[in-house]
């Protein structure tokens, strides 16, 4: 997993130096990358970037080890001293960069999957799960301590055996049909106590873990009993939910994943167009109204295409007194005087952020073509 730790780091380079910076997609599983195809690919990629030849047979030599370790991407950085390599457990876009650090690659890494709460829930068990990067992490669970042991011996017991003498005799075997349903009442009021407990603790862990999606499992009367306790005030939203197993060693990550994975996928798809829809409301369009926007501390969000490295502006070069714009004859900055060099969208997105305290949100497939084709490649979310 890519951390905020190994962000840092590789930003630390000098921001001069030439490293190779690569984002491969290594899955064994996948039929893309059987026999030599993955190696071939790189090769393709490596002409199409100008790598350098020992670099790239650097990068050969590193994917085709960590092909048979761990991960289904991995993350390269290379050069002279250098040599970083992160397993990501997901399918990235594939991306090449020689050149002086692009933090915006490893940025881009961070937001391909929204980062995802798991409540796993049933009578016994609750599990809180965080979904980043293809990996579930578990931060919590708690056991319903009216559960099990005790709600057994509720069950179990000594009971009459009709027509024994004396008025017959004791025997093992269920209670009574009131006992019965005096057993189910305890399960129903404990289960209310235990899903109420676990209420009362899910918003401070989503909070605590800023997370802001949560995905439900666990058997479906159970989630549904404990889906009504929650408020319709709660500051995150249930974006899915599925049937499974709950307690410790019933159900493995791999199937939680499994199941898990797709919904946020297509969750990814259900954000773009909320943000899309949002800026055709009251958001702002094409690159010179957006950057304008953006120095007047007016926008908090970027909605950018898949690859930045196409889309060309142009930057001043006194970082002191920064100011961007998208018109080619503006040769000087107007705050100082100082000369404006062309750069590519991807060299100045960690600027921006840092700058505006701007979200970053990077649209892919038929979302990123939209952004392009019908609004100019990069639009903005007001704040006010």
């Amino acid at each position: 997993m890519l951390t905020k730790q190994d962000i840092t780091r590789i930003s630390s380079l000098p921001a001069d130096k030439m490293v190779l910076m690569a984002v491969i997609n290594t899955n064994p599983s996948s039929v893309d990358n059987s026999s030599s195809a993955l190696a071939t690919r790189i090769k393709s990629h490596a002409r199409d970037e100008s790598i350098p030849p020992t670099l790239m047979e650097r990068l050969l030599e590193r994917v085709s080890a960590d092909q048979r370790e761990f991960g289904k991407s991995q993350i390269y950085v290379l050069g002279e001293g250098v040599e970083e390599s992160i397993g990501v457990q997901l399918d990235l876009e594939e991306r090449l960069h020689y050149g002086r650090p692009l933090r915006s690659i490893l940025m881009n890494v961070l937001s391909s999957h929204p980062r995802v709460g798991v409540l796993a829930v049933d009578r016994e068990w609750g599990r809180f799960f965080v979904l980043e990067q293809g990996e579930l992490s578990e931060l919590r669970r708690e056991q319903n301590p009216d559960v099990g042991d005790r709600g057994d011996a509720l069950m179990s017991g000594r009971t009459r055996v009709p027509g024994a003498n004396n008025g017959g005799e004791t025997a093992d075997g269920p209670q009574s049909s009131s006992g019965n349903d005096l057993f189910q009442n305890y399960l129903d009021a404990s289960e209310q106590k235990f899903f109420n407990a676990l209420q009362a603790e899910l918003e401070p862990l989503m909070k605590g873990s800023d997370l802001h999606y949560l995905v439900l499992v666990g058997p479906d009367e159970r989630r549904g009993d404990f889906k009504t306790e929650i408020p319709s005030s709660a500051r995150y939203e249930i974006i899915g939910e599925t049937n499974v197993e709950v307690g410790p060693g019933a159900a493995s990550l791999k199937s939680l994943l499994d199941k898990i994975m797709p919904m946020v996928q297509e969750f990814k798809g259900v954000l773009a167009e909320r943000l899309l829809d949002e800026v055709q409301e009251k958001g702002i369009m094409n690159l010179e109204n957006v950057l304008e926007a953006v120095q007047e501390g007016r926008v908090y969000a970027l909605l950018i295409p898949q690859d930045g490295a196409q889309l060309h502006l142009f930057r001043s070069h006194n970082p002191e007194v920064p100011y961007f714009s998208g018109k080619k004859d503006v040769s000087e900055s107007p705050l100082d005087g100082s000369l404006m060099e062309r750069v590519t969208l991807e060299e100045i997105l960690p600027d921006l952020s840092d700058l505006y305290g701007l979200e970053i949100h990077r649209l892919t497939g038929e979302y990123g073509d939209k952004l392009v084709r019908e609004y100019g490649g990069l639009a903005g979310l007001v704040r006010f």
